[in-house]
């Protein structure tokens, strides 16, 4: 199965994977074609990526790192609370809705302590708010994973709630320090919110070396949930870069570089463990112009994973065309998008190869982000 934007499923697509929303209900069944006004309905309700089945991506075990509902859950929790704050020109007059936010915040980490394996992220598809909300909740999701082997249950949930709430006040001020205290000024004064959060929050773009902000705080000032924040938070955001994404073997590359400096040395090893650059369907490229989707992300904290090929040989050349290239006709093209082209046809072979063995291919590009 692979995952799509909802808004390029082909007409006639099957479904591959059940739809459900917040409460658990199903929304769309698997093994079901979906329709133009199907995919309009599912748009208005929220849904913003599909799995379905394509050729190529037959058998794969892929996983994210929390359940539908629970996704949903969050999801439509967050994206309230976005809209609020986007309606609101005091950050006072906002209202959090702090039970809901605690418990999607519970279900996730109850989610995220039995995920053992590598996860992708969800992909920023839709609106501007749409591409915050699936940014907040992957950051939630990458401090939370760390938390658990390095803060244990309760620091997860500290630091997954503060990853909900920590980039909020880019609504009001997207100046790097101005919004940090934004964010702050939500949450000051609930009691509700623990201390740890707030601690995170303040200090979630702070480095060890006193070169951060907005305090320019250094190590012994800062707590050990508050390093393993900055840490999730430089990876996502790397990654996930509107202009000029990282790969994510480069971000971690670029976190070991500064670890010991910058960065908490712990928690960028943990980062290495935990969260694998290439998890099971991930659509990559390669240097050879190939084009294929990741079947085994390959030894730990190596980022060389194993990977089947969807494009033939000497197609799909990157011709410097960049970031809309368009190359290759048997896999999707609109990258970031997560399109499918329709008539494509079957790839003439699934070969796989090993990246781990093939030194001389390397990932070029990530196509689901």
């Amino acid at each position: 199965m692979r995952r799509v934007d909802v808004r390029t499923i082909p007409e006639g697509a099957i479904l591959a994977r059940p739809l459900v929303d917040q409460r658990g209900a199903f929304v769309l069944a698997a093994g079901k074609p979906v329709s133009e006004a199907m995919r309009e309905r599912l748009w208005d309700r929220g849904f913003r990526y599909a799995y379905i089945e394509a050729p190529g991506f037959e058998g794969l075990d892929v996983r994210e790192p929390l359940t539908d509902q629970t996704y949903q859950l969050v999801r439509h929790t967050l994206a309230q609370v976005v809209a609020e704050v986007r309606h609101c020109k005091d950050p006072g007059e906002v209202s959090l809705p702090v039970d809901e936010l605690h418990e999607a915040c519970n279900v996730s980490c109850e989610d995220l302590a039995r995920q053992q394996q590598g996860f992708l992220f969800y992909p920023p598809w839709g609106t501007l708010a749409d591409r915050f909300v699936a940014q907040s909740i992957n950051i939630a999701v990458v401090a939370a994973r760390l938390g658990f082997e390095l803060a244990g249950e309760e620091g997860a949930r500290h630091l997954f709630l503060a990853g909900l709430l920590q980039d909020l006040g880019q609504w009001w001020d997207d100046r790097p320090s101005e919004h940090v205290a934004a964010s702050l000024s939500l949450v000051r004064g609930l009691r509700s919110i623990s201390a740890w959060v707030k601690h995170i929050i303040a200090d979630h773009h702070e480095r060890l070396d006193g070169s951060g902000y907005p305090q320019g705080k250094t190590a012994e000032q800062l707590h050990p949930l508050s390093r393993i924040m900055a840490v999730a938070t430089a990876y996502v955001e790397m990654v996930f870069a509107p202009r000029h994404p990282t790969l994510p073997h480069e971000a971690q590359e670029h976190l070991m570089a500064e670890a010991g400096v910058l960065f908490d040395w712990d928690a960028v090893q943990a980062l290495r463990r935990l969260v694998p650059g290439y998890p099971v369907g991930s659509v990559v490229r390669l240097s050879t112009g190939q084009w294929g989707v990741v079947v085994d992300p390959g030894p730990p904290t190596l980022n060389r994973p194993r990977v089947r090929l969807l494009a033939q040989p000497g197609r799909g050349e990157d011709d410097g065309a960049g970031a809309g290239d368009e190359a290759s006709p048997e896999v999707a093209a609109g990258a970031g998008e997560g399109a499918v082209p329709e008539g494509s046809g079957e790839p003439a072979s699934y070969e796989e190869i090993d990246l781990a063995a093939q030194h001389a291919v390397a990932i070029v590009r990530l196509l689901d982000r």
